[in-house]
C-alpha cells in the first residue's frame, strides 16, 4: 500500500534524491525489477529508500507479508508540470518549503537577515521575554536544527538573550536591547 498522502512531487526533493549515489543505485535496481540494495548495509538501504519515498519516486507495496518497491509512474512529468504552473516564490518564501519550514539559508546577507527577521516576528512579541525551552519549541516549527537558527538570530542582533541563555527577547531598534 503506498503512501496515500503523496500528491504533487517536489522537484527539488526529487533531484536531491537522485543526486545521492546510493539512492540512485537503489532506484535503478527497482527500475529493472531487482531486489534493491544487495550491496548496501541495511542502514544505507533504509536511508536510500526513505529519500526515494519522500521524493515520491518509489512507493512501498506490501503483499502477503512481503514488501516490494515500485517506481511511481509519471513522477518526473508531474514534477515538471508543477514547476511550470507554480509561480516562483519571492521574498522570504524563496527560502521556505511549502509547509513554511526553512529550506536553506540565503547566501546574501540582506536576504539572510530578512529571513531571520521574518522568523523572529512570528515567534516573539515586542517587549516580552521567552524562556529558552519555549523559544526552542517555537523555532522547531521552522527548522530541524533549532540551535543553529537560535544562534543565527542572536548573532545577527535580531534576538537578544541573557548572558546565561535562559531568556530571549526581540531586539529593539533603539539600541538598548532590553525590554
Amino acid at each position: 500500500m503506498g503512501s496515500d498522502s503523496w500528491t504533487t512531487p517536489d522537484a527539488r526533493r526529487l533531484l536531491a534524491a537522485l543526486a545521492n549515489a546510493q539512492a540512485r543505485r537503489v532506484f535503478a535496481e527497482i527500475s529493472v525489477g531487482e531486489t534493491p540494495g544487495g550491496s548496501l548495509s541495511p542502514v544505507k538501504l533504509a536511508r536510500a529508500l526513505t529519500l526515494l519515498n519522500q521524493a515520491g519516486l518509489v512507493e512501498t507495496v506490501e503483499t502477503e507479508g512481503s514488501v516490494r518497491y515500485r517506481i511511481r509512474e509519471h513522477v518526473s512529468r508531474d514534477a515538471l508540470a508543477a514547476l511550470s504552473s507554480t509561480p516562483s516564490p519571492s521574498g522570504v518564501e524563496r527560502f521556505l518549503t511549502t509547509d513554511g519550514r526553512i529550506d536553506r539559508y540565503p547566501a546574501r546577507e540582506a536576504d539572510r537577515l530578512g529571513l531571520l527577521a521574518w522568523v523572529a516576528a512570528r515567534i516573539l512579541d515586542t517587549g516580552g521575554r521567552v524562556a529558552e525551552r519555549e523559544l526552542n519549541e517555537r523555532l522547531a516549527r521552522f527548522t530541524g536544527d533549532v540551535p543553529m537558527l537560535r544562534r543565527y538570530l542572536v548573532d545577527s542582533g535580531i534576538v537578544n538573550r541573557t548572558p546565561d541563555g535562559s531568556a530571549y527577547w526581540l531586539a529593539v531598534e533603539d539600541g538598548d536591547g532590553g525590554p
